[in-house]
């Protein structure tokens, strides 16, 4: 039996990025990925600049460099714009593909279709009954993960996210989020420009709503706007916002396999770089004590704070909405949010 100093269960941003930091030690690193490409999910595909902080991106890979963002309510638009761009959008398989090309001169072995079917104490076993053994584990394999799995942690808190990806030329480089209490409960729609189409979706909990009736009235909504889905498929992701931890003892989640999602937004890739990276160094450093990862949690609370007041408000909840848009279309408000959440 092969063994490594760590196995990273998981090809997504955050065991890739994972790697990358450990591919630069002297630690030997095996990166496990069940599909046979990097980046296969769907996913909004947006950025913030904290991202980027974390994952500088070449131009190439960026489709649109968004400065301007309208959120609607029924009655009102808020519109922000300012001089740099603080959203841009990506393409997943194009981020996936980049985020290994990083790896390609680092000390870290890369096997695609390699499903991992059992985790033990000290090995990993994939389908074809290969074992590898290890020292450290990191599960990374999003919201199926095994690796969560064997450390008995279900996934309780959970969104999901329904979206068309629409092909369409001339795409603005706007990015739109409406809300709307009777069509979307506590959470929101979204319209992401990408380079020859949009990606139109929203989210919700099943737990607090029921999508099948969000899903008519998705679509009551795609018609009122005049959105045309045409061929597109509707299709649907599961996203887990159930944070039990990240180190347990010599195995840690990152990502989504942690939980870490916004259970607001479903934002996750900046949660899912960050995991990675810190968990990285925690394992180079068993005294490290990872400032990111407070902060990241902290950002994460707040949203779910604001994500419970939404839910708890019932029929007020399109009033707040409507009182939020009326503090966003006030200067010093639009500034505060900016420089907290973009």
């Amino acid at each position: 039996m092969e063994e490594y100093d760590v196995i990273i269960v998981g090809g997504g941003p955050a065991g890739l990025k994972c790697a990358e930091v450990l591919g630069r030690s002297d630690k030997s690193v095996l990166l496990l990925e069940k599909k046979d490409r990097f980046g296969d999910k769907l996913c909004a595909g947006g950025l913030t600049k904290k991202d980027l902080e974390v994952l500088p991106l070449p131009g190439e890979v960026i489709e649109h460099k968004i400065s301007r963002a309208a959120i609607h309510s029924r009655r009102q638009t808020a519109e922000t714009r300012i001089q740099n761009p603080f959203l841009f959008t990506i393409n997943r398989l194009e981020l996936g593909a980049y985020q290994n090309s990083l790896l390609k001169d680092l000390k870290v072995d890369v096997k695609l279709n390699s499903l991992v079917v059992e985790v033990n104490e000290n090995q990993v076993v994939l389908k074809d009954g290969t074992r590898y053994g290890y020292k450290f584990l990191v599960g990374a394999g999003g919201y199926s993960s095994m690796v969560r799995r064997y450390l008995k942690l279900p996934v309780r808190k959970r969104l999901i996210g329904f979206q068309y990806t629409i092909p369409k030329s001339d795409v603005e480089s706007l990015l739109e989020i409406y809300l709307d209490a009777r069509r979307f409960s506590s959470w929101y729609a979204w319209i992401f420009p990408h380079r020859n189409s949009i990606a139109v979706g929203f989210c919700c909990d099943p737990q607090k709503a029921n999508y099948q009736k969000m899903k008519s009235r998705f679509h009551d909504w795609l018609k009122e706007k005049n959105i045309d889905p045409g061929n597109a498929k509707l299709e649907s992701y599961p996203i887990s916002y159930d944070f039990r931890g990240i180190r347990f003892g010599n195995i840690f989640l990152v990502g989504e396999a942690a939980g870490l999602a916004s259970g607001l937004t479903g934002e996750g890739i900046y949660q899912a770089l960050v995991s990675g990276c810190e968990v990285a160094r925690m394992i180079l450093d068993t005294g490290y004590i990872s400032e990111p990862i407070k902060n990241m949690l902290k950002y994460n609370r707040i949203l779910n704070r604001l994500m419970r007041l939404f839910r708890f408000t019932g029929p007020l909840r399109n009033p707040l909405f409507e009182l939020l848009l009326f503090l966003m279309n006030r200067k010093k408000f639009r500034e505060w949010v900016n420089a907290n959440f973009i």
